[in-house]
């Protein structure tokens, strides 16, 4: 093959004639990149498309298993955030649109592009079942609508990831002919990464790729000589690229050096800086507008991105890694080395081919800047390498012909060398895609967990669950889930000690967490010894059968009575935090224990976790870890204690409705009613007129003797709501007993019963009501 000659001879209305060779040219008059019927193109077009919609169902949400799609791990990170976070901002319509994502952690496009699809989605249901309001789609996507959306919009990705192969036939194509073009197509069209990553919901890496491929046409086409249309259009690409993921901006790098060197074009360079910002704003806004977010979280970001992460990298940058492990894992080692050899064979070509080496270049060393590698984020130069690679692969050719005579003589065997290097880099890969397809395809181990302790452990049963485990609704069970940080990992380091397991009778474990501590033995000697403690220490009752499961090895243990003493937690909490440290997460931890330790009823445990978690200091959390504090002292009896601990929490957060509701109990304890009174008005206007508080009202009421009063406030419970049932017998007792109004209590006690005919002392209602009945009949 010869080598081209990118340099233009003769300018002609900003673009060389001779470019044509280099980058696809979409204006009228470019015959080369017409689009024409290609049945080779077209089948590799439906091949990717058909792999991508293998399997694309796996996963999907459960509504059946009855808990929030969004904490379902099984369900894939990127599918819940995206969907999540676009959720958010309409909720089916159900709230007034708020389209700030309030987050910088990630640009926004991808989550505009969600709701996008969540709007389409609720227009296909709603002319299928002829109009629901907003209330019932919500409702829908709550329950087994869920499944379907998420479906809808992996389809979706399915068909964005084939567009960007066509996208990297076409770059090929341009730049070394049809062939290359092609076999880059089919090289991308089998990778693992791609293929799997296209089937998620508006997955950011794919969409960056998608825009980095859209901008590499008009980008060489400036270094070609092109014009500030050109210009405009790859800095509005990588803009748009760059309002998926951030790391695609420093491809505005080259695009500025293009258009300055061999020729200063200043009015492409401005042009182009401008399209990109302004791509970037109107794509992502409130990256901007909300400026003081986007820079905590990209703080937060960078804090985790430039941290260790448990149990990968250890050098002090993943550059090393990625090129020796994670780029040949995600392309497969022939790819990779093909794509090397076609790297410096295509540097050679030109500047127009140096400029296509320079984009993978660039993103795997933007990368690789940082702590740790992850494959996801150097999707972008995937199909770069693979044109590398196909562009070896067709030299390939050309060199069995010149350098050995006998076989390029051969028209078979001259194409023997090209092929085998093809079908090597097509097949490398396929056992990995296959074996995953299976194991996603296996029931889900944290599903089987859940089954498994729903079955077999009452909901009075404490459980300490991992992350990545089964998950189970706050109100389903006693359950504390256990921190983990993947970054950071220090700051969670004292929960692992076997000493705050006192209390817990099962330990749900998932493999996910430690076989990364037991990856570093000498780097976390405290996590692995509170997992030795689990394994020599506590039963076994149930694990997942690791080869006929997906998903992360789950062991549920039965915990031994008596593992420490209060004296002893406290002395190891303190040896392990000396200072405090302000963690949110294991702030939450300890608010959570004391949650679970007050509905399990051992109010001691509860005092002492709330007091556990107040040393740890996260300003945010105060006021709630006071109110569990006060919860707990008050049903200990501590009614002085307890009072001093909720007037705190109602100082710090004055607006929290409940937490006056607690301080009005404590005052009534107290004889304190007119007190306690003037707090539950203040909570009922706080609450915006929360039903539930007319109970609580009546209650007071009744305490000071106005027990008419309290009978009107408990009629005022609307019809519908579930405490109608409750409050209707509350004012059957008052009437009753206070002014003799058989009755109206006898009326109140029948619809009481009728609401609500297995509440609490139904019988006892049911006596009362045959009693009145008989009174009035004997009347």
């Amino acid at each position: 093959m010869s080598k081209t000659r990118p340099t233009p001879k003769r300018p002609h209305r900003g673009h060389s004639p001779g470019r044509r060779a280099h980058a696809p040219e979409p204006r009228k008059g470019a015959r080369r990149f017409k689009i024409r019927p290609d049945w080779l193109l077209l089948a590799l077009l439906g091949l990717t498309l058909a792999i991508r919609l293998w399997g694309v169902h796996d996963r999907l949400p459960d509504a059946s298993l009855g808990i929030n799609v969004l904490d379902d791990t099984v369900v894939e990170e990127t599918d819940r955030t995206t969907m999540g976070r676009a959720w958010t901002l309409w909720r089916g319509g159900t709230k007034a649109w708020d389209l700030n994502p309030h987050t910088g952690g990630w640009p926004a496009l991808s989550f505009y592009l969600t709701l996008g699809l969540q709007l389409a989605y609720k227009l296909y249901y709603s002319i299928v079942n002829g109009g629901v309001t907003s209330a019932q789609f919500q409702q829908h996507v709550g329950g087994p609508g869920s499944a379907p959306m998420f479906l809808f919009a992996r389809v979706v990705g399915a068909l964005i990831g084939t567009l960007t192969v066509f996208l990297t036939y076409r770059i090929g194509a341009a730049l070394a002919g049809r062939t290359v073009g092609l076999l880059a197509g089919l090289f991308l069209a089998t990778n693992t990464l791609h293929i799997l990553t296209s089937q998620h919901v508006s997955d950011p890496n794919l969409l960056a790729l998608l825009f980095v491929l859209l901008a590499t046409p008009p980008l060489l086409r400036v270094v070609a000589g092109g014009s500030v249309r050109d210009s405009v259009l790859a800095g509005a690409m990588i803009g748009l690229a760059g309002a998926c993921k951030y790391v695609p901006l420093i491809l505005g790098l080259p695009l500025a050096l293009a258009n300055l060197f061999p020729v200063r074009r200043i009015r492409g360079l401005w042009a182009g800086i401008l399209a990109e910002l302004l791509a970037l704003f109107l794509a992502t806004p409130f990256l901007f507008l909300d400026w003081k977010r986007t820079l905590i979280d990209i703080g937060g970001q960078r804090r985790s991105l430039f941290s260790d992460w448990v149990g990968q990298t250890v050098f002090p940058i993943s550059l090393p890694t990625y090129l020796a492990v994670s780029i040949p894992h995600a392309i497969g080692w022939p790819a990779y080395l093909l794509g090397l050899v076609g790297m410096v064979l295509l540097w050679r070509q030109g500047r127009v081919a140096r400029a296509l080496v320079w984009i993978p270049a660039m993103i795997v060393l933007a990368n690789g800047m940082l702590k740790s590698p992850q494959e996801r984020y150097i999707l972008v130069a995937i199909p770069y390498l693979h044109i590398a690679a196909a562009f070896a692969t067709v030299r390939a050719f050309a060199w069995v012909g010149a350098r050995l005579p006998a076989l390029g003589r051969s028209p078979v065997a001259k194409r023997a060398v090209p092929i085998l290097l093809a079908l090597a880099v097509v097949a490398w890969p396929l056992p990995e895609l296959f074996a995953t397809r299976h194991a996603w395809a296996l029931p889900d181990s944290r599903h089987l967990a859940r089954s498994w302790i729903s079955q077999n452990l009452g909901p009075e049963h404490t459980l300490a669950v991992e992350l990545y485990g089964p998950v189970f609704r706050p109100e389903e069970r006693a359950i504390v889930v256990w921190p983990f940080f993947a970054t950071q990992s220090q700051l969670a380091r004292p929960v692992f000690h076997e000493q705050f397991l006192d209390g817990f009778e099962y330990h749900v474990s998932s493999g996910e967490i430690s076989r990364r501590f037991e990856g570093e033995p000498d780097k976390y000697p405290v996590e692995n010894a509170y997992y030795r403690w689990l394994r020599e220490h506590a039963t076994t009752v149930w694990e997942s059968d690791t080869k006929n499961t997906a998903g992360p090895h789950i062991v549920i243990r039965r915990l031994p009575r008596n593992i420490s003493t209060r004296a002893q937690r406290d002395s190891v909490f303190l040896a392990s935090m000396p200072k405090p440290t302000m963690v949110n997460r294991v702030g939450l931890w300890c608010m959570d224990a004391a949650k679970m330790f007050t509905r399990v009823q051992d109010y001691a445990r509860a005092e002492e976790w709330a007091s556990r978690g107040l040393r740890i200091q996260v300003d945010t959390m105060e006021g709630y870890l006071r109110s569990e504090r006060a919860v707990a002292l008050y049903r200990q009896g501590k009614a002085d204690s307890a009072e001093t601990e909720i007037r705190l929490a109602v100082e710090k957060m004055p607006e929290n409705p409940m937490f006056r509701v607690y301080h009005a109990a404590m005052l009534n304890e107290k004889s304190r009613y007119k007190e306690a009174l003037e707090e539950l008005h203040a909570a009922y206007e706080l609450s915006r007129h929360d039903p539930r508080i007319h109970i609580n009202l009546a209650q007071t009421l009744g305490l000071l003797g106005r027990y008419e009063d309290a009978v009107k406030e408990l009629l005022q419970v609307p019809r519908g709501n579930p405490q109608r049932g409750l409050a209707l017998r509350d004012a059957a007792i008052l009437v009753l007993n206070h002014l003799d109004r058989p009755a109206d209590a006898l009326q109140y006690l029948r619809e009481s019963i009728e609401l609500d005919p297995n509440q609490e002392q139904a019988d006892l209602v049911r006596a009362q009501i045959a009693r009145l009945e008989q009174m009035q009949g004997g009347h």
